[in-house]
């Protein structure tokens, strides 16, 4: 089974326009790339980090935390209730078509 890239664009090095192809590690190969062959620092295409998709960025302190807490729990609980919704309504189908 081949995986799946995650991204279908091409990255090019701004020096020599080579092609990365798309793969999970294509940033991580172009900064290699930068800094072995053009021996440039990694500033030139910086790391990214699971924070840089999150539009709040980083935890800042405990109150923040306490927040993103409670609305991933308030989530969680939401989504769980509506499964169970589901579920029994699926059971009260079940046993009206057996009743039948």
């Amino acid at each position: 089974m081949t995986p799946v890239p995650t991204t279908t664009q091409l990255l090019l090095c701004p020096v020599c326009s080579r092609a990365f192809k798309p793969s999970k590690n294509q940033n991580s190969n172009l900064r290699r790339h930068l800094k072995n062959v053009h021996n440039m620092s990694p500033t030139m295409h910086p790391r990214k980090c699971k924070w840089d998709s999150v539009p709040d960025g980083r935890i800042k302190d405990d109150k923040d935390r306490k927040e993103r807490t409670r609305k991933s729990k308030r989530l969680s609980a939401r989504k769980t209730r509506l499964r169970r919704k589901a579920e029994e309504a699926a059971l009260g189908l079940c046993m009206l078509s057996q009743a039948v």
